[in-house]
């Protein structure tokens, strides 16, 4: 009788093991996902900063701004349009982004972005100086890195292409007045950029709680019109970003950013790579940490176009996530 129980519990054992293990749903563990996080920090995403983390992930951002641009004020004297003095314009902005990339090893990632971004003075004499512009850009990204000791780095390089297409109202006005011929097509104006960007990314987390990235890249930007080069420019760009996660010293699912970046020409000419100041600050959702959703806010000094000499207000709404 001894016999037969042990026999029973032999056979019965493994089913019953194998019936109470749970079910496979296919859903990848957290640990493996591929969140940028290093020495249990997670690093959130800035608008201005890349960090160095290969990883499986679509992000979306949405931006707003507004601005004022200072530029020669325009006159008709004699027949001519001419410049007399200088004026502030008011301008708005609006881009998106899209992001995809895929980690296909530990050290190697590489994906697609696209950008659209639109732009256009907001009042009379504004919409007659700047004019308006949309473009819609695309670029390859791929991404090798490695860790050293409480460091993660990474070597980001990026080749992109962006159509632009604009609206100079003041030239058509100026040929209707001077010539006396109303030509729109004076007014149009059609460019391609090609940017390609080699970025050496690296991220430090001092603690659970706070985390530094930094970036230090080269810029080489070529100006194109009706297939001629028109402008060729190298540039250096330069950011850092610091962002706080209370979650990890309290109960509260919020984090803090700050963020700073310098594009500059390398010379003088900058028809084709301005020099571009960036600051900001964002406030980010921490409490799933394969997602990332945030409000981030900052100032910029460029130049909208040649000459005229713009700063704005941007806001951008992000929304990332990681597999």
């Amino acid at each position: 009788m001894n016999l037969r129980r042990v026999f029973f519990l032999a056979a019965t054992l493994p089913a019953a093991a194998f019936a109470q293990q749970p079910p496979q749903t296919g859903v990848q563990p957290a640990s493996h996902r591929t969140v940028p996080e290093l020495d249990g920090h997670v690093f959130a995403p800035s608008l201005l900063v890349d960090t160095p983390f290969r990883e499986t992930t679509f992000q979306l951002g949405l931006l707003y701004g507004v601005g004022k641009a200072t530029g020669p004020n325009y006159e008709v004297s004699g027949g001519q349009v001419v410049q007399n003095g200088t004026a502030s314009y008011t301008f708005a902005d609006l881009a998106q982004t899209f992001r995809y990339e895929y980690r296909f090893a530990d050290w190697l990632s590489a994906g697609l972005v696209v950008l659209t971004n639109a732009y256009t003075g907001i009042d009379g004499p504004s919409v007659v100086s700047i004019g308006a512009s949309v473009s819609v850009g695309a670029g390859l990204r791929a991404k090798a890195g490695y860790r050293f000791g409480p460091v993660e780095t990474a070597l980001v390089f990026e080749a992109s292409s962006q159509p632009q297409y604009g609206v100079l109202v003041i030239a058509a006005l100026a040929r209707a007045i001077e010539d006396g011929v109303i030509d729109a097509g004076s007014a149009l104006q059609s460019t391609r950029t090609l940017t390609y960007s080699p970025t050496l990314a690296a991220s430090w987390a001092p603690s659970p709680a706070f985390g530094l990235t930094a970036n230090a890249g080269y810029l080489h930007r070529t100006l194109r019109t009706s297939g001629t080069t028109i402008a060729d420019k190298d540039g250096v760009q330069l950011a850092i970003a610091g962002d706080f996660d209370f979650a990890k010293i309290s109960s509260v699912p919020i984090g803090l950013l700050a963020a700073y970046r310098l594009t500059a020409p390398l010379g003088s000419d900058n028809l084709a790579l301005e020099r571009v100041d960036d600051i900001s600050g964002g406030i980010f959702y921490t409490g799933i940490r394969e997602l990332s959703i945030g409000l981030e806010v900052g100032w910029r000094a460029f130049d909208i176009r040649p000459p005229l000499d713009s700063s704005g207000v941007l806001a951008q709404l992000g929304v990332q996530y990681y597999w």
